[in-house]
């Protein structure tokens, strides 16, 4: 169990580090967008990211 969790972590970590990686500029476009969302918007997003995590989790 504890050999998936850490599988899971780099591959979570290749998949956030490609993007800044290969297009720093657009990323940190898309990063300027975001901060300016309101708070509530995030909020609702991130709740829909953990959900989908936690179906996903669950099904596997």
């Amino acid at each position: 169990m504890g050999n998936e969790l850490w599988l899971a972590l780099a591959i979570v970590l290749i998949i956030e580090g490609t993007m800044p990686m290969l297009m720093p500029k657009q990323w940190q476009q898309m990063l300027t967008l975001i901060t300016q969302q309101p708070a509530d918007k995030i909020r609702k997003y991130a709740g829909c990211l953990v959900v989908t995590g936690i179906v996903l989790l669950l099904t596997l």
